[in-house]
């Protein structure tokens, strides 16, 4: 196997985890993901989407069909990109494909840092963000 090692100071470092050393923010890139998968598809800002709702989601208690209630935090996203059927939300059924060895580790942090971004309306507008609306780069997280 032939591979390739980067090495960067701390503060660059950071820059490339946050998206900063790529064209765009990393929720951005999340967004163009999101997109090209055709998560959209289902996850619709209105009420005809076959998967739920991602805007507000980050950070919120999740009901499951099972009964329990978990947070929405990066590990549930994770879990739910990945292993789609390991947590079904009440009232939606287990559709959603599998994406484990479909997306790299760099695509998964885009999409979490996408679905973090939709918690906050795009700079300078008014209202909900869009999943669908092409074009619209949502803030990133400042965590």
């Amino acid at each position: 196997m032939i591979g390739q090692i980067v090495v960067l100071e701390p503060a660059q470092y950071e820059s490339w985890l946050s998206g900063g050393l790529a064209s765009g923010s990393l929720a951005s890139s999340g967004q163009s993901i999101f997109q090209q998968l055709g998560c959209a598809t289902c996850h619709r800002s209105d009420t005809q989407g076959r998967g739920p709702n991602l805007i507000g989601l980050f950070g919120k208690p999740v009901q499951l069909e099972d009964g329990r209630a978990v947070t929405a935090d990066e590990n549930y996203i994770r879990e739910s990109i990945l292993n789609p059927s390991a947590k079904i939300v009440s009232g939606f059924k287990p559709i959603m494909p599998v994406f484990q060895g479909l997306v790299s580790e760099e695509q998964l942090n885009a999409l979490i840092a996408y679905i973090k971004s939709l918690n906050q309306p795009p700079a300078g507008a008014a209202g909900t963000p869009s999943l669908i609306s092409p074009g619209t780069k949502p803030q990133q997280s400042k965590e």
